[in-house]
């Protein structure tokens, strides 16, 4: 499938530059606006990193850049893996990551129900000419899994700058970025990255490509991309014992030298839009492939995971200016097809009695999915219900539907069809089925139209439906999961302000969640939990004169626990416990100092508040407080020069802590102060 799909992708991009015509700028707009997040323009919860920031960043791991965005935290983990939250606790377990919606160019990354935890090591953040956010329910335009809030990563536009650029720093790492193209019809941007690690026996090599063509195709405007990823990681997990990530040699240390992760995925878009009469109208099919394998360290028996996915599908889009208002309205379909194994190479002789018996030597999961989507959504943007004042709403029905096949005996025996000890094997594996998921999702709201300060007011409802993990990956005597959609709530209202020497904005907000989604005592998947969510968000930028310039966003998040309950983990939860890996408070400061024209220094605080690390609030992570610098210098029109230094006075730190009843506390150790040396040419 791979390479059926880099086979077409070349053939349709030599395809589309003999196509080229003169109104390359008329497909640059119409792509821009069906794109990016910002042109869901009454949507009062987006942030947005410009291209000139990333520039600067050169971020080796999305959480450089998302410390930026208020009401995001990208955890670090080992390499290139991350977890995700967005007005949310960090979310952990098989279909957590079902609750984010991960977008490159406005399009999908993934299928419905097939999330990656990892999943943005699968984007082109290190070239891009934007990374967006939706923060809070976003499930009313864009659909299942954009339930705590959405991250769309924005292509760099085909007229940009040529460049080439290198960075080098600690552990021997280094990458190479090239940007090229003719500034009119198409474009190649290509990453790739060598890191050693700073942990014993860990590091990464990665490379990722890109090529963009536009053409005009008959009376439409043609937008064609092609991204393929690549990453071949040895990983590091965590260290074990209280505040050992404070021992720099032993936060240094690799516990689990064979864990290794394999990914690499194809995705390839055609956007045809048209604008005739103020009203443009698009057509994005896609194709999407993913290939994953990776050794599970942290289960007893460490077994390999293989899976993959091909999907394809398309997005219809009309939008409409009315003069008094918008209308947009649209449909979407996907189609999916999705393999899992796990596999146990070798028989478990080295754990409790009751693993070694239920953990067998063997295949412990065979299946596939067909997945099935179809989605009609409808807004409305813009429409004036009195002076300076203006209504939006959106709404969307959706219907899922899994057809779930199992390739080996079914029950909770070996792979042969014997039986384990203690009354069956650990893993389970459910006969064949059909499952569907029938949602609506909603928005509305209210927004003030001044010049200088502006208020807004909004109600959104998304979901997320189970995962096919969570669905089918069963463990022990759970037979059959009969699980709902999650669903979010959440009422928001909040100021804009944009004055002379000062803009930003403050947003409040308080959600409820339902049908959450958890692992029982008794290991069972159940749909009963609930939680609340609220907090304020702020965001500030002050312009103290023409050489300086300071910006800050500030987080405060109480996320607590509304059901009762004890889990597979051993841990007890209670109402009103704060829900574990959720700071109350997280910030991010900046100071942009130009010292002359072509010489510039910014200096960086991240803080990150202490937070509870299990669910009964017994535990707890101190929290912790990093400090940067960064100075850029023009060595000429074309040459410029960047040095940096992350966590400026080497302090210890763990980018997440964790508490887990049958290993006590552990840890990602954060990485020691780093020094890096960039070079950026552009012709």
């Amino acid at each position: 499938m791979t390479k059926k799909l880099t086979f077409f992708t070349f053939a349709l991009i030599t395809f589309s530059m003999n196509g080229f015509s003169e109104e390359i700028q008329e497909i640059i707009v119409l792509e821009k606006k069906l794109s990016s997040l910002n042109e869901w323009s009454n949507n009062q919860s987006i942030s947005s990193i410009d291209e000139d920031e990333l520039v600067e960043l050169d971020a080796q791991h999305p959480k450089q850049i998302f410390r930026r965005s208020p009401g995001v935290w990208i955890s670090r983990g080992s390499g290139q893996e991350h977890l995700t939250a967005i007005r949310s606790p960090v979310l952990t377990g098989p279909g957590a990551c079902g609750s984010f919606l991960l977008l490159e160019d406005g399009i999908p990354i993934r299928p419905t129900g097939f999330c990656n935890v990892n999943g943005l090591f699968e984007t082109f953040f290190e070239i891009a000419s934007g990374a967006e956010t939706i923060n809070g329910p976003a499930s009313a335009r864009y659909g299942a899994n954009a339930m705590h809030g959405v991250i769309n990563i924005l292509s760099k536009p085909i007229n940009s700058e040529n460049s080439i650029y290198t960075n080098i720093g600690p552990n021997n790492y280094r990458n190479f970025k090239i940007s090229t193209g003719n500034q009119e019809d198409w474009r190649f941007d290509g990453f790739f990255a060598n890191n050693d690690g700073f942990r014993d026996e860990s590091g990464y090599d990665q490379q990722k490509i890109k090529f963009q063509s536009n053409f005009d195709f008959g009376t439409w405007n043609a937008s064609l991309k092609a991204t393929l990823t690549n990453l071949n990681q040895e990983t590091a997990g965590y260290i074990n014992g209280l505040n050992t990530y404070k021992d720099k040699d032993f936060s240094k240390r690799n516990f689990n030298t064979d864990a290794y992760r394999d990914a690499n995925s194809q995705r390839l878009t055609l956007r045809l839009a048209k604008e005739e009469d103020k009203v443009i109208n698009s057509i994005t099919p896609y194709i999407r492939h993913n290939d994953m394998k990776f050794f599970q360290h942290f289960l007893p028996g460490t077994p390999l995971e293989e899976n993959n996915h091909s999907s394809v599908g398309a997005i219809f889009q009309r939008i409409a200016d009315y003069g008094s208002f918008n209308l947009i309205t649209g449909f979407q379909i996907d189609l999916a097809k999705v393999e899992l194994t796990e596999t146990q190479e070798n028989e478990l002789t080295t754990s409790s009695a009751f693993n070694n018996a239920t953990r067998p030597k063997g295949k412990h999961y065979d299946y596939e999915v067909d997945s099935l989507v179809y989605a009609f959504f409808a807004g409305v943007e813009n429409f004036s219900i009195g002076d300076n004042l203006n209504f939006f709403a959106d709404t969307r029905a959706e219907l899922i539907e899994y057809d779930y096949s199992n390739n080996m005996v079914s029950g909770n025996t070996r792979e042969d069809g014997s039986k384990c000890g203690f009354g069956g094997c650990y893993y389970n594996r459910p006969s064949d089925r059909t499952d569907d998921f029938n949602e609506i999702s909603a928005r509305a709201g209210i927004t003030t139209t001044f010049e200088e300060i502006n208020y807004f007011a909004q109600i959104s409802l998304g979901f997320r439906p189970p995962q096919i993990n969570e669905a089918y990956r069963l463990q022990k005597k759970q037979n059959v999961t009969d699980l709902d959609s999650e669903t979010l709530t959440m009422i928001e209202f909040g100021t804009k302000y944009a004055l002379d020497s000062i803009n930003g904005s403050v947003s409040f907000y308080q959600s409820k969640k339902r049908n959450s989604i958890f692992r029982d005592s008794e290991n069972f998947i159940q749909d009963n939990g609930k939680t609340d969510h609220e907090g304020v968000e702020l965001s500030l930028v002050i312009y103290l004169n023409p050489s300086n310039t300071v910006s800050t966003n500030i987080t405060y998040g109480d996320h607590r626990y509304d059901f009762e309950t004890d889990t597979s983990m051993r841990e007890k939860i209670r109402v009103n416990n704060q829900i574990d890996t959720s700071p109350k408070i997280m910030a991010n400061l900046l100071w942009n100092i130009d010292l002359n024209e072509d010489s510039s220094l910014v200096f960086e605080i991240e803080h990150m508040d202490s937070y509870f690390t299990d669910a009964a609030n017994l535990h707890e992570y101190e929290g912790h407080t990093l400090y940067h610098t960064r100075l850029n210098r023009n060595f000429s029109e074309s040459l410029k020069g960047y040095l940096r230094i992350d966590n400026l006075f080497d302090k210890e730190y763990a980018e997440r802590a964790d508490y887990n009843a049958f290993g006590g506390d552990r840890y990602f150790p954060g990485l020691p102060r780093e020094v890096y040396i960039g070079l950026e040419y552009t012709f």
